[in-house]
């Protein structure tokens, strides 16, 4: 395949791929019954890589009903989504805060008089409410002895459930997974037309058995783009994801050697850090392990300034997440004190100190369309269009470099249209020069994987990419 007057780094080459890049110059000519596409000048780019994001979380949510403070204001909105929700069998609701509905629990929920199973899933994804049918649907109704995977069932004094359930994300996806089996195509189809040829999925409860799963969906033609997982000790080749909530540390010598063992074994480990306290507690960990590692803060929501030299120092870099700016900014105004505020989801200060950076989704919880993430990394402003933490905001090229970086090296040197590299790429809708003015108004025309088409715009477009 040719495509012809390609923008790269502001030039305009043509480039021959195959499975991978066979050649870029300014003007080749085409062989015989080569396949031509006029790229007319539009920027030309690798295929950009979601370093954090949860894909059948994400997949779960485009089938269920969106609770967030965005959309419900109060139990009674609440009440009103839930049963706006017809047919059988299980209603999954996500994105609920309590600084709309408050506190609740299984009783509030089967106040709305719904007989089908409902599950609630907290904005922070750590916490699900159950209704009394979904509690007995999963033996869980009754006070009893927790088997293993039920440890984060709260009861309340009578030892009875109260349907809240902390950190049981595995033990529910296992349960559930006959009923409710996940299909990745859409979500996959919906990836390849931002121009993402890869992701890592950032879940703690991955394990060889998720990896096999993933295996076995990309085989099938189901998901298309490449998978890196995080995971527990069975995962093979991504990260270590160690979990760390305010309430509920682990021990810190224990954690130590987690992260020594990891480091030994050739694995990096990446810290779930949305606190202060979260963070300044991974950092001494990672502080007092014997080796270094290009480990990982995922999200760092709370990043105090004075250590980012910190950072530096070990190594260590930050998967970010501007676009809850745009999503979360005015809820962070109300809830932060001016301190908080102030060391939210940093970005260019941490550049500033030497820390390598790349913006991701972290979707569902965040926004999955990457170019509204870069936009948000270089405005900075939240859904009332003020801005948060203006100082934080980066360039343009900077925004875009973290989705261009290593897969195991977010951060790092990005990617680059070199002879020789896989052909996965995208082609954008017009120059990067138009782009940078605003990243929101990006589509991508085609995206390539190995140099095959996987992903072109509807034909009756203007901005179709069509074979010559």
């Amino acid at each position: 395949m040719l495509i012809r007057c390609a923008e790269i780094d502001g030039q305009i080459f043509d480039v021959r791929v195959q499975e991978r890049i066979e050649t870029i110059a300014p003007c080749l000519t085409a062989r015989h019954e080569e396949e031509v596409i006029d790229a007319g000048g539009c920027a030309l780019l690798p295929g950009l890589w979601d370093h954090h994001i949860h894909l059948f979380a994400t997949d779960a949510v485009q089938r269920s009903v969106d609770c967030s403070p965005q959309v419900v204001a109060n139990k009674k909105q609440l009440a009103e989504e839930l049963l706006g929700v017809s047919g059988k069998g299980w209603i999954r609701g996500f994105g609920f805060h309590e600084s709309t509905v408050g506190e609740i629990t299984r009783y509030d929920l089967d106040e709305f008089g719904i007989n089908q199973p409902i599950r609630l899933q907290h904005r922070s994804g750590k916490l699900w409410v159950l209704n009394t049918p979904a509690l007995s649907a999963l033996g869980l109704v009754e006070p009893k002895n927790l088997h293993e995977g039920q440890e984060g069932v709260e009861c309340d004094k009578q030892g009875i459930p109260t349907g809240r359930l902390f950190r049981m994300d595995g033990w529910l996806t296992k349960t559930l997974a006959s009923t409710q089996p996940p299909n990745l195509s859409i979500l996959s189809n919906q990836l390849l037309s931002y121009g993402v040829t890869g992701v890592t999925d950032a879940s703690y409860t991955n394990t060889s058995a998720t990896q096999s799963l993933f295996d076995h969906k990309r085989r099938r033609g189901e998901f298309t783009p490449h998978v890196v997982l995080m995971g527990d000790k069975t995962v093979l080749g991504g990260p270590l994801k160690i979990m760390l909530d305010d309430d509920n540390l682990p021990d810190l010598d224990a954690l130590v050697v987690r992260i020594d063992d990891a480091h030994l074994q050739n694995r990096t480990v990446a810290f779930h850090c949305v606190s202060r306290v979260e963070f300044l507690f991974a950092l001494a960990a990672l502080q007092q392990a014997e080796t270094r590692g290009r480990d990982r803060i995922e999200h760092g929501g709370i990043i105090p300034l004075e250590m980012a030299p910190v950072l530096a120092t070990l190594g260590c870099r930050v998967v970010t997440q501007p676009g809850f700016i745009l999503h979360r900014g005015e809820q962070f105004r109300r809830l932060l004190d001016n301190s908080e505020i102030k060391d939210l989801y940093r970005y260019q200060s941490l550049l500033d100190a030497g820390v390598a950076v790349a913006a991701s989704s972290d979707a569902p919880y965040g926004p999955l369309d990457p170019w509204q993430i870069m936009q948000a990394a270089v405005s900075r402003t939240t859904e009332a269009d003020l801005q948060l933490g203006v100082d934080e905001a980066v360039c343009p090229e900077e925004a875009l470099s973290g989705y261009l970086s290593h897969p195991q090296h977010p951060g790092d040197v990005q990617r680059r249209l070199v002879v020789g590299e896989q052909a996965d790429l995208c082609l954008l809708d017009k120059s990067w020069q138009q782009a940078r003015l605003n990243l929101n108004q990006v589509k991508v025309k085609c995206t390539w994987m190995a140099g095959l088409l996987v992903y072109s715009r509807e034909p009756n477009t203007s901005s179709e990419c069509s074979p010559k």
